[in-house]
């Protein structure tokens, strides 16, 4: 809003705001004349009112008056609502969200749509277009609040989504249009697990879209149907435990440009966790009088509690981070607060002449290869990668974590890798 908007807005308002400033419409409006008031304009918002308005733990709406009113959500997004009754029939109508649409652009949009539905005579309006981009930008604010990955999942969908079908009205878009961009990009290259996931998203992306009220009903529900997708076993690409002390060499001399993605991949190895679990750890779930890291069942892969325990290499490593907000490898370069990226991790090995050769899940198997080799009993070497052993039968009965066992295993291991690190560059804290 430019100065002088706000200005001219200060001076209409002055005597209502000295008003409620003083306290008295408290004591002497009745809730039944404040409403009606509020119908009429009396209590219209200031700009000031809307820019300090800070969002709860449920939406609540500011009235403006006429009709029009500002619905905080959760996730601080302002949205401009038109709320009345035009014939005897109710209209509900999202206008836009500010400060986009500002205070005067969003009554003027009361105005015109009370206009058109009197000419009318019906609620049934000409809607605004809705790009998918613009629900997109919307649902992935929510995601942000319920799941940590959210960022992979804005890759994908700015990646291969956007790009196409971003700009294009919501109802316009066909299934079709969003199977064509998948067979194109993704299913000719068998990214199998990519179109799945992205078939998800937009399938979520849909119940949200008809949540809000943008379309009546579910298009994009079973896309992913549509694929004759083989289920294919891919091993990922790893190195034999063999061959581990030329590639810790390598990595060790571009490490010491990149220190935090060196340490982040000695994590890796130090705990045979998944990318995921690993790139997501938080202070929180140390506990250096026990030397264990308890992974929370919501980040595990089988939503179940993991226990890892910390050897001697591992311990070295945290002693030695900073310790700056919840997450032991917090991202540098974002504006919110969030863990290191896979991503990140993945692609360091890739410029560094690892590409289609080493990947982060990888760790795991070189791990789990050693210890077949090295007569480490098969269920305990399979819970130190949180595997499930065991029939349903034997799970429910035997609760057993082997953690002793795990500890002297995982010590074997981690010694092992630090021998692999000797004569290389000093980067073992």
């Amino acid at each position: 809003m430019i100065l002088a908007e706000l200005v001219a807005e200060l001076v209409a308002y002055k005597c209502y705001n000295m008003w409620r400033l003083c306290g008295v419409y408290k004591c002497i409006v009745t809730k039944t004349a404040k409403r009606h008031m509020e119908n009429l304009g009396a209590f219209m918002l200031t700009f000031l009112e809307i820019k300090k308005a800070q969002a709860k733990d449920k939406e609540y709406n500011l009235a403006d008056g006429n009709g029009l009113y500002l619905r905080i959500l959760p996730s601080g997004i302002k949205n401009w609502i038109a709320n009345f009754r035009s014939d005897g029939k109710k209209i509900s109508k999202k206008l836009g969200s500010f400060p986009e649409l500002s205070i005067k652009e969003a009554r003027e949009q009361l105005s015109l749509l009370k206009a058109q539905a009197k000419f009318e005579g019906s609620p049934v309006i000409k809607e605004k277009v809705h790009t998918f981009e613009e629900i997109y930008y919307e649902w992935i604010e929510v995601k942000k609040v319920k799941v940590k990955n959210w960022q992979d999942i804005s890759n994908r969908i700015e990646r291969y989504i956007l790009p196409s079908l971003g700009k294009i009205d919501y109802k316009a878009i066909t299934p079709v249009a969003f199977v064509e961009i998948l067979k194109q990009d993704l299913y000719t290259r068998g990214k199998y697990e990519t179109i799945k996931r992205i078939c998800m998203y937009i399938k979520e992306i849909d119940i949200y879209a008809m949540n809000i009220g943008y379309v009546k009903e579910l298009r994009f529900q079973n896309l992913y149907s549509v694929f004759p997708v083989k289920t294919v076993i891919k091993n990922r690409p790893s190195v034999h435990y063999s061959q581990l002390p030329t590639v810790l060499k390598e990595l060790q001399v571009y490490g010491l440009k990149a220190r935090a993605t060196w340490e982040v991949l000695l994590t890796g190895f130090y705990t045979l966790l998944r990318p995921n679990e690993y790139c997501s750890l938080e202070w929180s779930w140390i506990n250096f009088e026990d030397n264990t890291i308890t992974v929370p069942a919501e980040v595990m892969k089988m939503k179940l509690p993991h226990v890892v325990p910390i050897t001697k290499q591992m311990l070295t490593l945290l002693l030695n981070r900073p310790r700056v907000g919840k997450y032991v490898f917090p991202a540098t370069q974002c504006k919110v607060v969030q863990h290191f990226s896979t991503n990140s991790a993945s692609l360091f090995l890739r410029r560094h002449g690892f590409k289609d050769k080493l990947v982060p899940h990888g760790i795991r198997s070189i791990g789990r290869t050693w210890m077949h080799d090295h007569d480490i009993p098969f269920d305990v070497a399979e819970k130190c990668l949180a595997h499930t052993v065991g029939t349903s039968t034997q799970l429910a009965y035997d609760r057993s974590d082997l953690l002793e066992k795990r500890r002297e295993a995982m010590q074997q291991w981690c010694d092992f890798v630090e021998d692999c690190l000797k004569g290389g560059a000093d980067l073992l804290l």
